[in-house]
């Protein structure tokens, strides 16, 4: 083989390995899902803990692919005050990853799901120090909120959607008449969403 043909041999072998390697694709999550859109909008819950009604309010935003999104939330949750060495009331807040599946997301009204996975804390406060938790009692919490319920096509780029889930909170020591688990609780949410979805 003389150096000419060398030269073509190689040619060739890295000609046929690079189309080799341009075959190969990743394989994803949302293989077959594009990026469509994105979105952002206010979030407000509702629940009933240990007979005390939980008012919730926070907000979170992500990207469309398909009939998928995944984005970030936040959320801040009190419950009815108890006057028990004054005026407090146990509050808690959360954020973290919100990943969610609408189908058909083309129809007026159709089916929408979500799963909330976040951290944050529990704690009591007055409400004298903007939110700021008092320091005899803060526990650090992970929660879960797992939620399906309709959605609404109000316009091409604003999404209304009323859910029930169920709110799996950990790390929650109790506090007072509240026990371990009574922040376990079903919980009523309407999310609007603002973007484009197409």
């Amino acid at each position: 083989m003389n150096v000419m043909q060398t030269k073509l041999f190689f040619f060739a072998l890295i000609l046929s390995s690079s189309s080799l390697f341009a075959q190969q694709q990743d394989e994803t999550l949302f293989k077959s899902s594009r990026v469509r859109g994105g979105f952002g909008g206010p979030i407000f819950s509702w629940s009933n803990t240990n007979n005390k009604t939980g008012y919730g309010a926070g907000g979170g935003g992500g990207v469309v692919m398909d009939r998928f999104f995944v984005g970030l939330f936040g959320m801040g949750e009190t419950f009815d005050r108890i006057s028990i060495g004054g005026n407090k009331q146990l509050a808690l807040g959360y954020g973290g990853l919100w990943v969610g599946y609408t189908i058909p997301s083309h129809k007026l009204l159709h089916l929408y799901t979500s799963v909330k996975v976040a951290g944050g804390g529990v704690g009591v406060t007055n409400f004298q120090d903007d939110w700021e938790f008092e320091d005899d009692f803060n526990d650090a919490t992970f929660v879960v909120i797992p939620e399906a319920g309709l959605e609404l096509n109000v316009a091409r780029w604003f999404r209304l959607g009323g859910t029930v889930g169920y709110r799996f909170v950990d790390g929650f020591e109790g506090w007072n008449n509240y026990g371990k688990k009574d922040l376990n609780a079903p919980v009523y949410a309407l999310t609007l969403r603002f973007g484009w979805f197409r």
